[in-house]
């Protein structure tokens, strides 16, 4: 398992990013065209987004939630939080007013990054007024700041920071379709083991491509 750990998550981002600047990271379906972002630009972007979030002076570690359906800019916004030194907190896309405010106030988030959504109306009374909330490029119409705004105004961040393995990465949080949604932490170690692990266990090398179909913000 150490063996296995040598690398976590970031710092695994952090390897491509330097080794395959050029090769595609993601490819993101809009309006019938496909559209790649490389692991530069990933990483251009994320750490751009990065810096934003350490200029606000959020205490360490803070919760920083995602309500998003599966797009590019989610695995960006979260790749920022983490290098930020914060915490990401996704939401599911299909909850409630009631269940969004309660989760938003049970973590104690202080940012939205609000992405692809089918059903934000319904939604949005949820969230507090005073929260601030940064749109992703495939949010519905909006007058948040734009997260493209955002990073075209500062550079990216230079350093590759590495926190320690017990720190939290994530809160994971139940549907509620029981009771009120119970929120899971998750360490940058009870992440990375997994996803380095299913590589081994599946055989998946760096050539091969995967379709992302299972919620992102169900642990995936």
């Amino acid at each position: 398992m150490s063996e296995q750990l040598d690398k976590l998550v970031l710092q695994a981002a952090f390897d491509r990013e330097q080794r395959h600047p050029d090769r595609v990271f993601m490819t993101q379906p809009v309006k019938g065209q496909a559209i790649d972002y490389s692991w530069g630009e990933t990483m251009d972007q994320a750490r751009r987004m990065a810096a934003h979030l350490r200029s606000l002076d959020l205490p360490p570690n803070s919760n920083i939630a995602l309500i998003s359906k599966n797009c590019a800019h989610f695995i960006m916004a979260e790749l920022a939080i983490w290098m930020a030194g914060h915490c990401t907190v996704a939401l599911y896309p299909t909850l409630n007013a009631d269940t969004v405010e309660y989760i938003l106030g049970h973590s104690e988030s202080r940012l939205l990054f609000l992405g692809k959504l089918d059903d934000w109306d319904h939604m949005k009374a949820g969230v507090p007024a005073d929260m601030p909330i940064i749109a992703l490029p495939l949010a519905p119409a909006n007058d948040y700041a734009k997260w493209d705004e955002v990073i075209a105004g500062v550079e990216p961040i230079a350093d590759n920071p590495q926190w320690p393995a017990d720190q939290r990465a994530l809160i994971c949080y139940t549907s509620g379709s029981t009771g009120r949604p119970k929120g899971v932490a998750h360490s940058f170690g009870s992440i990375s083991a997994p996803a380095s692990l299913q590589g081994t266990v599946l055989d998946i090398t760096e050539a091969d491509r995967i379709i992302s179909y299972l919620p992102l913000a169900h642990v995936m």
